[in-house]
């Protein structure tokens, strides 16, 4: 999220408006699951989730008010990411979140499980995307694998693709 928004400002900022803009809008379709009050929390798309995420993808239209430039990197960025996500049925984990003081505790892995189990459940896969080359290990451990790879257009982070087979 930080390429997208640019370098102007105060980061930490305009990092928590544009996560709040769009948990506002998903809290309550109930794909935004929490652990320990806050402690971690993490969005998980369902295949039938299509209507609520386009409507929560709309709200962050607002986000280009956070950016330097007016929101060019962002719909560069977030429209490159949807085009190169499979349309397979399937579970989307979009973000994850530990407090940084917390992170080891196994917060994660449950947030991650929990989703895994209703994939399951349905008899779907599941998919990521993360562009932080240390997480690409640890969701190996899920048994997620790298389905490609690349840099973003326009001098953006890389990116890892992933996939959980049913």
């Amino acid at each position: 999220m930080r390429w997208p928004l640019g370098d102007g400002g105060d980061a930490v900022a305009r990092l928590t408006s544009a996560f709040a803009w769009f948990l506002d809008r998903l809290a309550p379709t109930g794909m935004v699951w929490e652990v320990g009050g806050g402690d971690g929390a993490a969005v998980w798309i369902p295949p039938e989730g299509g209507d609520a995420w386009q409507e929560a993808q709309d709200a962050m239209s607002r986000v280009r008010e956070l950016t330097d430039d007016a929101g060019r990197r962002f719909d560069l960025f977030w429209g490159w990411v949807a085009s190169n996500i499979s349309d397979e049925r399937g579970w989307h984990l979009d973000s994850i979140a530990v407090e940084a003081e917390l992170r080891g505790r196994g917060i994660g892995a449950a947030l991650i499980e929990f989703g895994l189990s209703k994939a399951s459940a349905d008899r779907t896969g599941a998919f990521l995307e993360t562009g932080n080359p240390a997480n690409v290990a640890y969701y190996e451990r899920f048994g997620f694998r790298t389905i490609a790879q690349a840099d973003a257009p326009g001098g953006g982070p890389h990116i890892w693709f992933m996939r959980r087979d049913p």
